[in-house]
């Protein structure tokens, strides 16, 4: 059985239920952040649900319970499903209401899943992944391109087209080509020996996480536009994901990035996030 929190109840996934007259069923009018569990507890909580109330607030949700209750409802999950390794997903809507758009008067509903979830098969970390541009050109000012919001309809359509594809991955773009990372994690190349990390990206507790790790390591770390040319000249090419974790993009629209493998600052970076968030030996 597995048991996820819904509004204050922890409750079997399979009678789960959410009104059809709820917004974010209808309008895709919600917001969700992903955590991830290492020995029992949600890694970086404080930045990832910092992130859920400043998305939240953007769109004019109010989110009902404290961090302090997220915080709980997390731990109940995970502890519930006997969890101490595996991923997180808070998920707030705007709440049931008409059939309409008229957001008043809708009181907002929380969930709490806690699953496994592992993007990429495990025999790929550390030979890095192919991928695809999606063909999708997204509009940073549209806050579903912006946000997670619960209409994520570009991820699903630049998954698609990856499988299509033969690839796993796909970069997604805005109108005029900047690459605004990837279906499944932040976006990073090695570029002249210095971290890039992708400007235009949702901000990302994971992803923040690792560009500090290459600081602290000594190197220069550095964020600006990157188009794929800028990606196809790197010396290296990867993504931080919540889920995923730190692995290498090593081809894009068929072409290698540099010599077709993962580089050492890819390797080095994934060692010191498990050394972080595992306490593994780099």
């Amino acid at each position: 059985m597995s048991l996820l929190w819904l509004n204050g109840t922890l409750t079997d996934k399979a009678d789960a239920r959410v009104s059809p007259f709820d917004h974010g069923l209808l309008y895709g009018d919600g917001v969700w952040e992903p955590l991830r569990l290492f020995g029992g507890k949600p890694f970086r909580a404080d930045h990832h649900l910092k992130v859920l109330f400043t998305v939240a607030g953007a769109i004019g949700i109010e989110v009902p319970l404290s961090r302090d209750e997220l915080l709980r409802a997390i731990d109940a999950t995970a502890e519930a499903n006997g969890r101490t390794e595996g991923y997180v997903r808070v998920i707030v809507t705007r709440g049931p209401g008409t059939i309409g758009p008229d957001p008043r008067k809708i009181e907002p509903q929380v969930v709490v899943i806690a699953e496994e979830y592992q993007p990429f098969p495990h025999e790929l970390i550390g030979h890095g992944l192919h991928a695809v541009v999606s063909p999708l050109k997204l509009d940073p000012e549209n806050p579903a391109h912006r946000f997670r919001t619960l209409n994520q309809l570009h991820i699903v359509r630049a998954k698609q087209h990856a499988l299509g594809s033969g690839c796993l991955e796909a970069l997604l773009r805005t109108h005029d080509d900047r690459l605004v990372g990837t279906t499944e994690g932040f976006l990073f190349a090695v570029r002249d020996g210095a971290v890039v990390v992708a400007g235009g990206q949702p901000e990302d507790a994971t992803g923040f996480a690792v560009a500090a790790l290459a600081g602290e390591a000594g190197t220069v770390v550095a964020e600006y536009s990157l188009k794929l040319p800028d990606l196809l000249g790197a010396e290296e090419v990867f993504i931080a994901g919540t889920a995923c974790g730190v692995i290498g993009i090593v081809r894009i629209d068929g072409a290698n990035i540099g010599n077709g493998t993962e580089g050492p600052v890819t390797r080095d970076l994934r060692a010191g996030y498990r050394h972080l968030t595992r306490g593994e030996p780099k």
